[in-house]
């Protein structure tokens, strides 16, 4: 009986939280990125070779290194945040269902709703670039494959950054910093210490998907990189969770 009524609780604030989420004027921002995407994919097929190993960089690197973290900040850090600074969360910390349950529906509806708005980003920039020079099964499988890959990255990356919405008043400066820090400086240096990001593991398994572009030189076993990105979301999703039951909400 408890766990049925867990279960319609969490139906009802996935499917509430998610319109709330793909109807928020963020919208806005979303349209940008994707018609900025289209003008520089579209600009480089018409100055470029137009191979599809340059339409694969394109997209790992507008998309899947950029886009994919910065977008799951902006929405991940501030979507229980905002509701804990305006109140409006009060209805879900006093129900009766647990708080456990309650984070579980915001984070899935978190992950549902980016990987929607970054596949269609996605979908967006390949079409301008491919439909200019050649669509055949290579440009299909490609489209295919990095949407896996975005959403992978989604639950991973949704599972970080809404546990510093919750643990820290302004988890926007702690998320820039990891982005552009640790992400994408630290992360590029050569040795070991780059294999200690979410993005590489992502791109170690996009690699053995992808044959084409600078996805390629990543290296390693894609069945350890997929263990250790679950490992990870299940970390932090089971930390926020608990942060998240224990926290004070006035």
């Amino acid at each position: 009986m408890e766990l049925g009524f867990h279960l319609v609780g969490l139906r009802a604030l996935v499917t509430f939280s998610s319109k709330k989420l793909l109807l928020n004027r963020r919208w806005v921002i979303v349209a940008l990125m994707a018609a900025l995407v289209a003008v520089v994919m579209l600009y480089v097929a018409s100055e470029g070779s137009g191979t599809i190993d340059e339409g694969s960089t394109l997209i790992n690197t507008l998309i899947l290194s950029f886009l994919l973290p910065i977008m799951s900040l902006i929405y991940g850090a501030s979507m229980i945040r905002n509701e804990i600074d305006d109140r409006s969360i009060t209805q879900v910390v006093t129900s009766p269902m647990d708080r456990r349950v309650a984070y579980i529906g915001y984070y899935l509806s978190l992950c549902v709703v980016l990987s929607v708005m970054l596949v269609i980003i996605e979908s967006v920039g390949w079409a301008s670039f491919f439909l200019t020079t050649s669509v055949d099964g290579e440009a299909v499988e490609l489209l295919l494959s990095y949407a896996l890959l975005l959403v992978i990255g989604s639950f991973v990356y949704s599972s970080l950054f809404l546990l510093l919405g919750v643990v820290f008043r302004q988890p926007i400066y702690l998320g820039l910093l990891y982005v552009f820090v640790w992400e994408a400086l630290v992360g590029s240096l050569p040795g070991a210490i780059g294999q200690y990001t979410i993005s590489y593991y992502i791109k170690v398994i996009g690699s053995h998907l992808i044959p084409y572009g600078n996805i390629t030189q990543f290296s390693g076993d894609a069945g350890v990189a997929a263990l250790v990105l679950a490992a990870l979301a299940a970390v932090f999703l089971i930390i926020g969770a608990w942060a998240f039951r224990e926290k004070e909400i006035p």
